[in-house]
């Protein structure tokens, strides 16, 4: 591969951390979590934030500056640790004489080819690559091309915790989220590809969508942008990337109630969306939830 484009796939991965609760709308995508006097914030965050996004709503920082401890989803490791980059590579990669292409359709082979072409890129280059990464791929060098690739609201935050010395806690392991990113779309993988190639085409327009329900805190838009479309063309991959790991987070969660420290739990911002959302699963376990608002302070 060359070099620029190995570096190009690093930087992706790095980026991706790797999007109805009727809380309200129009508000901020921070969350106060209450339980009696105790009480955590969490907030949803944009993987790849374009630069002109910052700087974050003031709510993201009201937040930051009240917390000891800022709690990610995983520790990926930083663009510039090339050993760590090459093992999720090599993890996201098939096996010697393994192509993504000898497992598609004709159809849809035809199809990624046509769309790596539009970037200059070839298929060849990157046959060896599991679906997962290969989305991820053509979404960053789609947001590359429109000149909205930047570092995401988790690389941000964590940048600013370090250099304010927070503490830093993870709700799963690298390990874990490199598996799974591993079997998505390993059940079917022209499927997958196509169901890329289909949000790829009109893509800009999404993406304004999803910053707007972002910055906004409109959880009824990103349920529909991106829950309702999911568990519709791919439900396993709901189930394995977003349902399943709600209910693993919320116990792990809970336990920020029995200490004293105050936490902000930053997630994807889809995970606070749809009727399996954090926020949803915490409202029926009795936790008050508050929605931040500036203009309401």
């Amino acid at each position: 591969m060359k070099t620029l484009t190995r570096h190009f796939l690093i930087s992706s991965v790095a980026a991706s951390g790797l999007l109805t609760s009727g809380f309200g709308a129009a508000k901020s995508a921070v969350w106060q979590v209450s339980k009696g006097d105790d009480y955590i914030y969490i907030a949803g965050s944009i993987h790849i934030l374009p630069p002109k996004e910052l700087p974050l709503p003031v709510e993201f920082n009201q937040a930051y500056k009240q917390v000891d401890t800022l709690v990610l989803e995983a520790d990926v490791p930083a663009p510039s640790d090339s050993s760590a980059q090459l093992t999720m590579l090599k993890t996201l990669s098939y096996q010697a004489g393994e192509t993504l292409s000898s497992k598609l359709t004709a159809k849809v082979k035809q199809q990624l080819e046509e769309q790596l072409n539009r970037y200059g890129m070839k298929l060849s280059e990157f046959d060896s690559f599991r679906p997962f990464l290969v989305s991820l791929l053509m979404t960053s060098l789609e947001l590359q091309k429109q000149s909205l690739l930047g570092e995401g609201v988790d690389s941000y935050l964590t940048k600013l915790a370090k250099q304010d010395d927070k503490e830093l806690a993870f709700l799963e392991t690298l390990a874990f989220q490199l598996h799974l990113f591993k079997q998505l779309g390993s059940q079917d993988e022209s499927a997958f590809i196509e169901s890329q190639l289909a949000q790829i085409s009109h893509y800009q327009h999404h993406y304004a969508a999803l910053l707007d329900a972002w910055r906004h805190g409109d959880m009824q838009a990103m349920n529909t942008l991106t829950i309702m479309p999911l568990k519709e063309h791919d439900l396993l991959t709901y189930n394995m990337l977003i349902k399943q790991r709600n209910l693993t987070w919320l116990s792990k969660i809970e336990r920020y109630f029995t200490n004293h420290q105050k936490e902000l739990v930053l997630v994807g911002a889809a995970h606070l969306a749809g009727d399996d959302s954090l926020l949803g699963l915490l409202k029926n376990k009795g936790y008050a939830i508050k929605q931040l608002n500036t203009d309401e302070e």
